[in-house]
């Protein structure tokens, strides 16, 4: 089982994009089992609207869709929002595609079949490693600064990464805050 609690990131909610029902139910099963929230859909329209309406942690994408590429979808999702890590999970092996979805966005490649831990460590690592770049200034030892959002009004924070694990007020509406831990 995964360890997300000493992940520097926080992964609750997977957006898992697959067409093949069986392996779309697999894959639910196997995330909920290690306590993570899914949503799974089946081609580009409706990860569209699942994405808008319940925007989750982390996609887990088939490139292989009905309509619409894995491909697009990825660049459409970071596109909305690149802080959203997007872990493609195809059974395309070609060195092309690992390319063509690097350039489109993806953050990670697994190739089909994955071993479930490998799939769980892959999301714990695609997580931290997104999450350090969208939110430190600097490696971690360099006392850079740490952003983040305030859970209430949404505003972003920024502070220094001294601060890490220590409480404060936000600038804008006054509600308690956390500094994530990283």
């Amino acid at each position: 089982m995964a360890d997300f609690e000493t992940s520097y990131s926080v992964v609750n909610r997977v957006l898992v994009i697959e067409d093949e029902a069986d392996e779309r139910d697999r894959l639910r099963d196997l995330l909920e089992k290690d306590g993570l929230t899914v949503e799974t859909v089946k081609d580009g329209g409706q990860s569209r609207g699942a994405f808008n309406m319940n925007k989750p942690d982390l996609v887990l994408l088939d490139l292989i869709l009905p309509n619409e590429s894995g491909y697009e979808v990825c660049e459409w999702i970071k596109e909305q929002d690149e802080t959203v890590p997007v872990v493609i999970h195809s059974a395309i092996s070609m060195e092309d595609s690992v390319k063509l979805a690097e350039r489109v966005g993806a953050d990670a490649y697994l190739v089909k079949p994955a071993d479930d831990g490998d799939i769980l460590t892959t999301i714990r690592n695609t997580a931290e490693e997104v999450w350090r770049r969208n939110h430190l200034d600097g490696p971690s030892d360099s006392g850079g600064k740490v952003r983040f959002e305030c859970t209430h009004c949404h505003s972003k924070i920024k502070v220094l990464a001294k601060h890490r694990g220590h409480q404060l007020s936000c600038p804008k509406c006054g509600t308690r805050v956390v500094v994530p831990r990283a």
